[in-house]
């Protein structure tokens, strides 16, 4: 029997299936008897498994960090104020002049030739503000804040993508592991009944009512069927532990599901319509489409660079030379410059035009990789919707094959080997059957998040949660 098996987003489903071949092994310390656990809906499920996924987590930093570079732009709007003090000591002629003009302490002595040319060494201290407001930088911080707000706004379009994908992960999982039950469930129950009609054609055996030959087959055949309830068996564990390791509790922590796969979901809407809402809808073009305004403001802050900077700034001091006595002063004007050559603007601007080409190459490749997916996953969709009532008849048909077969056998118009046979092709019929429902509803589930609708109500839907019967 093959293990059932769907597929996943890349980066999601790298890791899930690395849990998988960790926890796939012997479970038999786990194996306690354990009072019953209560049953988990996939709604409930899907919260569990957003409280915890790391990714999520790792993406809700990246929005808090986009949000504190747009605060980081923002401030370049705001005056910047600088206190300064120092000390110096020094004969330099053009220094103590100075120095002593701004403590107020200059005499007529002081325009002594003599003492100009050779003064003695001065103590100065001084303590100031120093101001200056940009009046016009060019729009470099309108550019910046505006390439801030849209990269904010793409981080929360990447977040919300990101849970989607958590979704359709815990989705995955759960009707894989809702499949295996519902065939662990069947194959326990034909091997329970195999086994009573072995020890019956047992009995028979040595009355030489039943050959030899089928009741040997017969048991192989049985042995089959034990060997893919032991398979079932494992996978079952395997998927509940899975199932906790994606909630971040214990990976033997005892579960019960309570969803059920049900019937077949009504029908879906056609492929123009799911590429349109992916269009529309999805979380990543939308991020990418928010960071290709960024990189157009991006272009656009590099070509205004070659236009003047305009600030206006103020300083006020004071100077003395014994924390006693001295003066006070102030400067206050405006300051502008512009770069007559400045050798770095063409590579700057030629920088930013060609990230804006290849941000839309980008979208270019991530829109035509979701039609694909799309187009792929609705064919899988369609084909699935035509195979499942087959397979849902083939399943009732081999039900009545086995029950139209018992009294063949006990008139002995069947051989045992024959009955084993049928138990055996029910199972595989079911198998095909649960593991096609389950493909189904996974499709339907795996188009809403390529088509950006995905969340844990829909999911719930898909499998007919909180659906009247």
């Amino acid at each position: 029997m093959k293990p059932i098996i769907f597929s996943g987003p890349a980066p999601a489903m790298s890791w899930l299936a690395c849990a998988i071949v960790l926890i796939a092994g012997d479970f038999s310390a786990a194996a306690e008897v354990a009072p019953p656990a209560p049953a988990l809906t996939l709604q409930e499920f899907c919260r569990k498994v957003l409280a915890y996924y790391p990714r999520l987590k790792e993406q809700a930093a990246t929005v808090e960090l986009a949000v504190a570079n747009k605060l980081q732009a923002q401030a370049g709007y705001l005056p910047r104020l600088q206190a300064q003090a120092g000390a110096t000591y020094g004969d330099d002629p053009v220094y103590v002049f100075g120095s002593r003009l701004r403590q107020r302490a200059f005499t007529q002595e002081d325009f002594d030739l003599d003492r100009l040319n050779r003064p003695n060494a001065l103590m100065n201290f001084d303590v100031g503000l120093r101001g200056e407001v940009p009046l016009f930088n060019a729009f470099q911080t309108i550019s910046r804040v505006r390439q801030a707000r849209h990269m904010v706004e793409a981080a929360k379009h990447d977040e919300e993508f990101m849970r989607m994908e958590a979704v359709l992960l815990a989705s995955d999982s759960y009707l894989h592991a809702l499949a295996v039950e519902m065939i662990l469930d069947k194959a326990e129950a034909t091997c329970r009944l195999a086994e009573i009609d072995i020890k019956q054609a047992e009995s028979l055996k040595e009355k030489g009512v039943v050959l030899g030959a089928d009741y040997y087959s017969a048991r192989v055949m049985c042995g089959g069927l034990r060997n893919s309830r032991n398979n079932f068996a494992a996978q079952r564990q395997s998927m509940h532990a899975l199932l906790n390791i994606l909630m971040g509790e214990d990976p033997f922590k005892p579960l019960r599901l309570a969803g059920a796969l049900g019937k077949e979901p009504v029908p879906e809407p056609g492929l123009q319509e799911w590429l349109s809402r992916a269009g529309r809808m999805r979380p990543d073009l939308k991020a990418i489409d928010q960071a290709l305004r960024a990189s157009e403001e991006n272009l656009s802050g590099a070509r205004s660079s070659a236009w003047p900077v305009i600030s206006a700034f103020g300083d006020v001091s004071a100077d003395a030379r014994d924390f006693q006595t001295g003066g006070g002063n102030f400067t206050v004007g405006l300051r502008a410059s512009v770069d007559i050559f400045d050798p770095g603007y063409s590579s700057r601007v030629s920088q930013a035009q060609l990230a804006l080409k290849k941000m839309k190459l980008a979208r270019c490749t991530v829109a035509d990789s979701i039609a694909r997916d799309i187009t792929s996953e609705h064919a899988r969709l369609e084909s699935l919707s035509s195979n499942v009532p087959v397979l849902r008849e083939m399943s009732a048909d081999s039900d009545r094959a086995v029950e139209m077969a018992l009294p063949l056998y006990r008139e002995g118009r069947k051989s045992i080997a024959d009955l084993i046979e049928m138990r055996q092709g029910n199972v595989m019929t079911y198998q095909g059957y649960y593991s096609a429902l389950a493909g189904l509803k996974n499709a339907s589930v795996r188009l809403m998040f390529l088509s950006g609708q995905l969340d844990e109500a829909q999911a719930a839907s898909a499998l007919g949660e909180g659906q009247s019967p």
